[in-house]
């Protein structure tokens, strides 16, 4: 199965954009973390922006980022939107509070416990009346959002917008689903070339595994520490510029195997 890839975004501790984190993914310098920049965006209105929480704020941030980054009317493309464990930070206060005496629950909170709320707050946000279809497949959430997209698509014949993003567990929830830090990246997919296609993507499900490590040094820690962060490797292969292979997990005991090549247009990595 094979898509055209028109932009990408990436957001983390350490890396703030696609361009910005362009050295660390090209192994020019060392990957160290650090604190999570401030969001950008202004995307989200006034009163949206007020009720949204950490992780509707990512995946904003980095579908917004992808979508200028190839000039694409934001309200076009049909969205996938990819998250482990959607808005820890408010299930683990909704825990909290049935756990406790008084079992109220904000209707704010109980709003943005919903896994599809990014989605919802990206269509008020851009006015897309576009489909959208929200994913969760734990540490296979990378691998199995990106499957959904391209199928979707290569059978609509439409762009399709993939945003893949986590954020961690407070304490305690974080010891029964350990996510080390918050990461995304939205890649915009298209069926057909366009003058803004870097890469042909091919997608291929095949026997196997990806247990050895796939990336270098702390790169690699964040990969396995953060579901979303199992796109590094395709991260790292579009960085360099690179035809190339690259495999995901997925449903045992199958693996993605994603294979890149490069078009004659595209722009600058």
């Amino acid at each position: 199965m094979k898509v055209y890839l028109d932009a990408v975004s990436l957001y983390g501790p350490g890396l703030p954009g696609w361009d910005a984190s362009l050295p660390l993914l090209r192994g020019e310098t060392s990957y160290s973390g650090g604190d999570l920049p401030a969001f950008a965006s202004a995307l989200l209105p006034a009163t949206e922006r007020r009720r949204a929480g950490k992780s509707v704020k990512l995946a904003i941030e980095i579908a917004q980022q992808a979508a200028q980054q190839c000039g694409i009317d934001p309200a076009t493309p049909a969205m996938v939107f990819a998250s482990s464990s959607g808005d820890t930070d408010v299930l683990s206060a909704i825990c909290e509070s049935l756990a406790g005496d008084d079992r109220l629950i904000s209707p704010t909170r109980f709003h943005n416990s919903v896994h599809n709320a990014p989605a919802g707050y990206w269509s008020i946000a851009v006015g897309s009346r576009q489909p959208s279809n929200s994913i969760a497949c734990r540490e296979i959430t990378a691998a199995a959002g990106l499957l959904e997209a391209a199928t979707q698509c290569v059978v609509e014949q439409t762009p399709v917008l993939l945003a893949v993003y986590d954020i961690p567990f407070p304490f305690p929830m974080n010891a029964a689903e350990p996510i080390t830090t918050a990461f995304g990246s939205a890649l915009v997919l298209q069926p057909h070339a366009t003058p803004h296609s870097r890469f042909s993507l091919d997608l291929e499900l095949i026997p196997g595994t990806s247990a050895a490590p796939a990336c270098d040094g702390a790169l690699e820690s964040l990969r396995r520490g953060v579901p979303a962060a199992r796109l590094l490797p395709l991260l790292q292969l579009l960085a360099n510029d690179m035809d190339g292979t690259v495999q995901l997990d997925y449903i045992e005991p199958h693996a993605l195997r994603l294979s890149l090549t490069r078009c004659g247009q595209r722009g600058a990595a």
